[in-house]
């Protein structure tokens, strides 16, 4: 029974990605402004005395970097002096990309800039887990050591062999209920994913009780990210067994949701990610902004 399930899962790995829509929307999203509100945010910035704070704030492609900050330098135009920049500063307010406070990376490359959100609602220890290492400069000068075209890149190894990390794991944070994995049968992923079934009973099992029967443990108080383009996600070595490595997608990977925690979402920067190579260099993993409290790491040590 479960020989034929393995066979199409590895079967699986090998087909193109499948689109989907993604009712609950992508953190990215909230991070965009229309260009008309761009120019308004760059404008009223112009009018706080800080050519520093405008650098830092302004997104050039109609993205905010510093969501909070943001926030705080056009609530401060709001209470100005100024009533017509004072009412088009309200009018901003209420915009989503002035209301998410997720902490920010950016991965330095010698050609370029991955600006990426972290989802920290959606699991927390893994965004606390790579903003500790980060801060450490753990991933400086690591390569992205796996790179297959059209699919993803994956890093964070400090040996670049796929078999390094960081000395201890850390349990995923993947929701199979909030991926719709606890409802949808192995036969009807087959079907999505474009592949032949396996034979019953096999076939009968949810998605969510196949895994589970691989050791897979999943967590009904968290909402997960689905595999999705331009999502970091933890590369691992089966259940629990995350560490420093972790991917970045090039396309939708449906067939990876379950099976690897998602824990950021590009917003800028998507040319860089699809022109990574095999051997590449992480100059630097920068956080850029996070909450105001203590990220610890809780750790499976080996």
């Amino acid at each position: 029974m479960m020989r034929a399930a393995r066979m199409l899962l590895c079967a699986a790995l090998l087909v193109c990605a499948v689109r989907a829509e993604d009712p609950a929307g992508s953190a990215a999203d909230a991070l965009k402004l229309s260009e008309s509100d761009a120019q308004d945010l760059k404008a009223q910035l112009a009018r706080i005395n800080s050519s520093n704070l405008r650098e830092r704030l302004e997104g050039t492609d109609g993205v905010l970097r510093y969501g909070p900050a943001a926030r705080a330098a056009v609530e401060a135009v709001a209470q100005g002096p100024d009533a017509a920049q004072a009412e088009a500063a309200r009018k901003l307010l209420e915009r989503p990309a002035l209301q998410t406070n997720l902490p920010v990376v950016v991965l330095r490359l010698k050609r370029g800039e991955i600006w990426a959100v972290l989802l920290e609602d959606h699991a927390p220890n893994t965004v606390a887990n790579f903003i500790a290492l980060a801060e450490r400069h753990f991933y400086d000068k690591l390569a992205f050591h796996r790179v297959i075209e059209q699919f993803m890149a994956q890093g964070g190894d400090p040996t670049g062999t796929g078999l390094g990390g960081p000395g201890y794991r850390i349990a995923d944070e993947v929701s199979a209920a909030s991926l719709g994995l606890d409802k949808l049968t192995v036969r009807e992923w087959a079907q999505k994913l474009k592949q032949k079934p396996p034979k019953e009973p096999a076939a009968s099992l949810t998605v969510q009780a196949l895994y589970e029967k691989q050791g897979y443990k999943y967590r009904e108080d968290l909402s997960s990210h689905p595999v999705r383009r331009g999502v970091l996600a933890m590369a691992n070595a089966g259940p629990d067994s995350n560490g420093s490595q972790f991917f970045v997608t090039q396309v939708d990977a449906a067939w990876l949701d379950g099976k690897h925690t998602v824990f950021g979402v590009v917003f800028r920067g998507m040319d860089a990610v699809d022109a990574l190579q095999a051997g590449e260099t992480l100059e630097a993993v920068e956080v850029v902004w996070k909450r105001p409290h203590a990220y610890t790491v809780k750790k499976i040590e080996e």
